[in-house]
Formats: structure tokens, sequence, C-alpha cells
């Protein structure tokens, strides 16, 4: 069994406490991640989770996976967005200092496309909140995982571009990271043993 990091979690060799700086935001970020990511050695969530103030991680399919998250959404009323490119979604704006709008909290699906899309069916309770979606134009960088579609971002790059047009965030340290974690993983050659 490999060494692993006490403060990063990764395997020794491939620590990534040198890249991780903390990101103080103040929009609240939850994530709906699918078991099969959770366990993904590639998930960039872990990547958030090591960088952000305000993250919290619900591993799940169905609405049952998700009772306690629901029942504190209906406790800690705020602002809150999905951000996913259901039909009927509507492009994030991008708050500028003039600009009243706010979002305080935002939900983004962990998963693969399939399996998002069947998170957000299992979860109707998600319809409640207004659906956003990023502009088109924005092109992810994460090249060690990729989907076929030309606008797929990665869950990093999805919360990195939410929190700059939600708050203006400086996301440099994220995307840095994002960045360290996949030169790392292009230059990385397991173990054979």
């Amino acid at each position: 069994m490999r060494k692993r990091c006490p403060k990063c979690s990764y395997p020794v060799q491939t620590c990534l406490c040198h890249a991780v700086q903390s990101v103080a935001n103040h929009t609240e970020v939850i994530i709906l991640q699918h078991p099969k990511e959770s366990v993904h050695a590639k998930n960039t969530v872990r990547l958030l989770s090591l960088s952000l103030a305000n993250i919290t991680t619900w591993v799940g399919k169905t609405a049952a996976d998700f009772i306690e998250l629901q029942h504190y959404l209906a406790i800690t009323p705020a602002k809150t967005a999905v951000i996913y490119p259901s039909e009927y979604s509507v492009e994030l704006p991008r708050i500028t200092n003039n600009h009243t709008y706010t979002i305080e909290r935002v939900i983004f699906i962990d998963a693969s496309w399939k399996q998002a899309f069947g998170i957000w069916q299992n979860n109707l309770w998600l319809n409640e909140y207004p659906f956003y979606k990023l502009p088109p134009s924005h092109t992810g960088q994460y090249t060690i995982r990729r989907s076929h579609l030309d606008y797929s971002l990665s869950t990093l790059e999805a919360v990195a571009l939410t929190l700059e047009y939600t708050e203006q965030l400086d996301t440099t340290p994220l995307l840095t990271l994002l960045n360290s974690f996949t030169k790392q993983w292009q230059g990385f050659v397991p173990p054979t043993d």
C-alpha cells in the first residue's frame, strides 16, 4: 500500500500540498457527487475541498441519499441556484459592482454526463431552485479526462467560473492547482508491483 500525504490524501509521490492555496469564497458551494465519481482518482472535487473555504460534498444518487441535505436547505434559506445545463437553464449573469442580483449558494452535480442526468432526474427537489448554465464560450483545460462535448468543463473549472461570476472571486489558485494536478498525472508512471 502506497504511503499517503496526511494533509492532501494523495500518494506522497504525487502530493499536491505545494500547489494548494486557500480561497475564501463567500458563495456556499454544494456538490452532489455520484458514488463512482467519489472514488475516481482523477476527480477534481477533492482539489476543490483542499482549497475552498465554503464547500460541502454529498455523495449519492437518489433523493433518499440527499434527505439530510434537503433538510439543511429547508432550515437555512439562501438564494440558491443549481448550475446544470438543463433545457430550462438560463445563462449565468456576470455579477458586477453595481449589480444587485446575488446568489448565495450554488449546487453542482459531479458525475459523468449520463450519471449527472440520472441524479437530476432522481432528485426532483432540485427543480425548486433556478437552473443556470455557464456561457458556452469557456473551454475546459482539464485534459486528462475528456468528454466528447466541446463545452464540457471539469467540476473544478465549473465551480471556479461560477465563483468568478457570482462574487468576482479571483480563482487563479484553483486553476493553478488543477494545472499542477494535470501535469502530475501526465507525467505519472504507475508503480509495477
